[in-house]
């Protein structure tokens, strides 16, 4: 009997050590991301707005339908009497000169039918045409520069969620979420703690220190201190489509109601305008929550 506990000893003193190393070592790693996150936050409150190089080729998506310039009117000639050309300045209505005359691109001129009236044509508006999805995204300011895959969705029963799996070496463009050049939400999403974690940077910019975000409701939160940050992304054929940080929330996905999750799942609906969304979770060293970040395109 006094044999065993004298050979128990020995492991006890190990696993109390062990127990001792593991907890030293979990210190030291949250020690230094809180200290390379803090340096983060400080570099992003010294360069608030990021500068984004200029690129010799940018294409930046046009959003918005294209206005057409109104199409001159015509006097309508009477029923029975044939319109006559002046042969002075004076006699009759003078004709606008040519090189002053708009004439719209996209709408033709109209001609005189044989009743006598003058019908228009129809006028049409270019339309943007999609420009594929993304496969690369740059943030310059956080150091990003990760590939883009597609991303679906995994079932579990009566259950869908979204197929994280394929993110080992990339981020993750939502496949029903909108293309690059048209109206629509761009949605991607990425790690913040495993694989390659290419959106560490995202969770490590939330702030912790009072006063540098503020409440919206019980479970969200927002702050500025990625407003102006500039992203790029591009698509297959190397075109490269600009956004602007404008908003960056935090939501409680850990504890909280069904009704809230499905709320905090509204940020990746699509949407009539043009934006694009990030997701990722919060903190590094955790998931408890959700970080949305919402930009719009063009440069500041």
């Amino acid at each position: 009997m006094a044999q065993q506990k004298g050979a128990r000893r020995p492991r006890a003193i190990l696993l109390i050590v062990i127990g001792i190393l593991m907890m030293a070592a979990a210190g030291v790693w949250y020690g230094w991301q809180e200290h390379e996150s803090r340096q983060l936050r400080a570099s992003l409150r010294q360069t608030p707005t990021a500068v984004a190089p200029e690129p010799t080729a940018t294409l930046v998506p046009t959003l918005t339908a294209t206005t057409v310039p109104p199409t001159p009117t015509t006097p309508t000639p009477a029923a029975t009497t044939a319109p006559t050309r002046p042969t002075t300045a004076t006699a009759g209505l003078t004709t606008p000169p040519t090189a002053t005359a708009p004439v719209p691109t996209a709408t033709s001129i109209p001609t005189l039918a044989p009743s006598g009236t003058v019908t228009p044509a129809p006028i049409t508006t270019s339309v943007p045409a999609p420009a594929g999805v993304p496969v690369r995204i740059v943030i310059p300011a956080l150091k990003i520069d990760a590939k883009v895959v597609e991303m679906g969705w995994t079932t579990n029963g009566s259950q869908s969620e979204w197929d994280m799996s394929v993110l080992k070496e990339a981020v993750g463009h939502h496949i029903n979420s909108a293309p690059l050049g048209v109206p629509g939400n761009v949605v991607i999403s990425g790690h913040n703690n495993i694989y390659g974690a290419e959106f560490k940077p995202v969770s490590q910019s939330w702030p912790t220190e009072p006063g540098q975000w503020q409440r919206v409701d019980d479970f969200t939160d927002r702050s500025d201190i990625l407003n102006g940050l500039v992203i790029h992304l591009y698509n297959a054929a190397g075109q490269q489509f600009d956004y602007t940080i404008e908003e960056f929330y935090r939501l409680k996905d850990t504890g909280v109601p069904l009704e809230q999750r499905v709320k905090n799942a509204s940020f990746m609906q699509p949407t009539s305008d043009a934006r694009l969304t990030l997701v990722t979770c919060w903190p590094v060293w955790s998931n408890t929550h959700r970080l949305i970040v919402v930009a719009r395109p063009g440069t500041p």
